[in-house]
């Protein structure tokens, strides 16, 4: 099978997205100054992931350093607080026309603004909160500063046992 066949594309909003055939189902999520994020489902891992475009990353040296910063903190960072890295690629062939990144990562079920709606107890809520402060103290630790401090929280068994994770794409 060719590199090209193991691609399609899919327009989501105003943005096309060339990415692997495991990923499907896209719908967009959210946008920042660095990309848009959709959420699709890998049809290898039947998990719900996180895929986000960066948006012209080659455009000039400072949006070069900060897709290689944001790629490489998160293949780095491995922390069970901390949203992960899955996967990275780019549907381009050669260096003359790479110009795509698209990162893989987990999805989260709701972020803290959600989390924060909802009816927690203290004892919920501060699990939460520890849980975030180990992200940090771990982030720290390995000497990275953040600008940002996003956090995602994941649902396990209908909204009764939470676990939080930070997002390093703020770093």
């Amino acid at each position: 099978m060719s590199r090209l066949s193991q691609f399609y594309t899919v327009e989501v909003g105003d943005t096309k997205f060339t990415i692997l055939k495991r990923y499907q189902n896209l719908k967009p999520i959210g946008s920042g100054a660095q990309g848009i994020v959709c959420a699709a489902v890998d049809t290898e891992t039947q998990q719900n992931v996180a895929i986000k475009k960066l948006s012209r990353p080659f455009q000039n040296v400072t949006h070069a350093k900060r897709a290689y910063r944001e790629f490489k903190l998160m293949k780095l960072v491995n922390h069970k607080n901390i949203i992960g890295l899955l996967n990275a690629f780019t549907p381009q062939r050669s260096l003359e026309d790479f110009q795509d990144v698209y990162l893989v990562m987990e999805l989260m079920d709701a972020n803290l603004c959600q989390v924060i709606q909802m009816d927690l107890d203290h004892e919920r809520m501060s699990y939460l909160l520890y849980q975030m402060l180990c992200g940090i103290k771990h982030l720290h630790s390995a000497g990275i500063i953040h600008r940002v401090i996003v956090v995602l929280i994941v649902t396990f068994k209908d909204n009764v046992d939470f676990r939080s994770r930070i997002s390093n794409q703020a770093i």
